[in-house]
């Protein structure tokens, strides 16, 4: 039971942490009790409700990849929590309860480790990867002002998905701001912030074959200072563009600085002329380090980071998380789509996390 109670706080706790950010948020410990219009009880479901609805409701949180194997919990007849189907991928499914306001959501080992961390009012979270939680059929989240207040509307959040790791708004240049695309960080200045990252975390796979352009080696065509620093500039997103240091090329092909910057971002032109060479702005002080590619890139691969031979793939806008995501513990894809996200060079030491679209 103490394994269920634990688990059934992600829903409870991300529900009410979720929209109820208000600007800045001090560096301590959330407590559950800063949030006490949640009801924490140990319902994962409604007790009214036959198993096959709440199956279906549990279901419809996760991507299908992630279901079809994943353990669904929910509630009997008496409102105790109860296994309805076991699962064999490490992902727990559950129903939530919409009685109660509650989302249904599919959360992975990590991900529960962070909820009893938060639970246990310990002062950082312990998973050593990245939790994962998708809600993916939307949530019905408090839109409350203060933790006694009872009167404002709930807040409707459409599909979503979250990756449960301290991320810094001031280093990734990711906002804290609340919004209904792309992503930003919930509790941001505290050990529990995590990324919540709007829309479906897989589209519909494709490729698309981009000019034949040769690798690096040839030669360069050195660009106008004014030019390149365009296409850097292009590459970010203009919160971040606006401080940061430019880097370009000499008439020589040196590197130089086109413009110096006063945040912890580096932007540059790449080398168009050269395949996997694109303009791009990237962090330096973050862990994990986030780039940024939002004027489209090329690449031979996808799956192999030492392939040299495929017809360059285009790339459409995107963003990346620098660190390894596995494909079998975060339900995440390994093909690319001009939608969601996917993991790149997946199973290598270059893995990494794709997200399409503007952030």
């Amino acid at each position: 039971m103490k394994f269920f109670r634990r688990n059934s706080l992600v829903i409870v706790l991300l529900a009410g942490l979720m929209l109820c950010q208000r600007g800045s948020v001090g560096a301590q410990t959330p407590q559950t009790d800063d949030h006490r219009h949640l009801d924490i009880d140990d319902s994962g479901g409604a007790a009214v409700e036959p198993a096959e609805v709440q199956l279906a409701r549990a279901i419809a949180a996760g991507p299908r990849n992630v279901t079809d194997s994943a353990r669904i919990v929910g509630a009997d007849a008496q409102g105790k929590r109860t296994v309805l189907r076991e699962g064999s991928n490490g992902f727990t499914c559950q129903p939530g309860n919409p009685v109660l306001g509650r989302p249904a959501s599919c959360a992975n080992e990590a991900a529960r480790q962070w909820s009893a961390d938060l639970a246990a009012h310990k002062a950082k979270p312990t998973n050593a990867e990245p939790g994962i939680v998708y809600m993916l059929a939307g949530a019905v989240q408090p839109g409350v002002s203060a933790p006694s207040d009872s009167t404002t509307r709930p807040i409707m959040v459409g599909p979503h998905w979250m990756i449960m790791w301290p991320f810094d708004p001031k280093t990734t240049g990711l906002p804290a701001a609340r919004k209904d695309t792309g992503a930003y960080i919930m509790l941001a200045g505290t050990p529990y912030a995590h990324l919540h990252i709007m829309g479906q975390p897989a589209g519909t796979p494709m490729e698309h074959a981009a000019v034949d352009l040769p690798d690096e080696g040839g030669p360069v065509q050195v660009e106008s200072p004014e030019i390149q620093m365009a296409r850097a500039i292009a590459a970010g997103p203009k919160e971040i563009t606006d401080q940061a240091r430019i880097m370009g090329f000499d008439a020589q092909g040196n590197r130089i600085v086109l413009r110096e910057g006063n945040n912890d971002f580096i932007c540059q032109p790449g080398k168009p002329q050269f395949v996997a060479q694109p303009a791009s702005c990237y962090t330096t002080n973050s862990k994990p380090r986030i780039t940024y590619m939002l004027a489209g890139a090329t690449q031979r691969s996808i799956s192999d980071p030492d392939d040299k031979t495929s017809t360059p793939l285009a790339v459409g806008p995107h963003w990346m998380i620098m660190m390894p995501f596995d494909p079998k513990t975060t339900g995440l894809p390994v093909t690319y789509s001009d939608t969601g996200a996917y993991i790149m060079w997946a199973g290598t030491r270059s893995a990494h996390l794709h997200i399409m679209g503007r952030p």
